[in-house]
Order: structure tokens, then sequence, then C-alpha cells
């Protein structure tokens, strides 16, 4: 099994800049803590990321996605953080180190 993680901001606004400098002094799970809400997590057997991905997204969490908001996919030990931006791509966080 693994596990799908919404980050919903706390603040509308999120300055880019200090979301990075907030990651680069505390790391990337206590940077996102510090500008999102404790983030929802549901159990998934298997996701298919294409054209009606925010859909289902949207569908199993019952909330609106939107800009700025971080998708987190944990399957044993592996993690990736994708962030939507504006125009509705995901951008990965490649966290380092």
């Amino acid at each position: 099994m693994a596990i799908l993680r919404i980050y919903k901001q706390k603040s509308a606004d999120i300055d880019l800049s200090k979301l990075v400098e907030a990651v680069s002094e505390l790391g990337l799970e206590e940077g996102l803590q510090k500008f999102y809400n404790k983030p929802l997590e549901k159990e998934t057997k298997s996701i298919v990321a294409g054209p009606s991905f925010l859909q289902f997204l949207s569908k199993l969490f019952r909330i609106q996605i939107s800009g700025g908001d971080v998708i987190q996919f944990e399957h044993k030990s592996h993690n990736k953080y994708y962030m939507l931006s504006p125009t509705g791509t995901w951008d990965e966080i490649i966290k380092l180190g």
C-alpha cells in the first residue's frame, strides 16, 4: 500500500521565497509544517496521474485542490513531493540531502 497526502496552505498567498528559506533551514517536512496545515492522508493501491488527476484527488479527499498545495506520495522508503502551480501543472519538489 502507498500513502497519498495533501498539504493545504494555511494562507492563500504563500511567499515562495519564505517557503524556500524555511525548507532550507528546517528541512522539507518541517518547512512544510510552517506554511501548511496538517496533511490529509489516504492509503491507495494505485494512482493514474493524467488529465483527470485533480478530479480524482478532489473526490478522494473531498476538497478543492488549488495552486500552491502539495501532494506527497509515500511508498515504503520512497517519498515524492509535488506542488501544484497556479497554471495547473505539477512541479516536483526534490528533497536534497
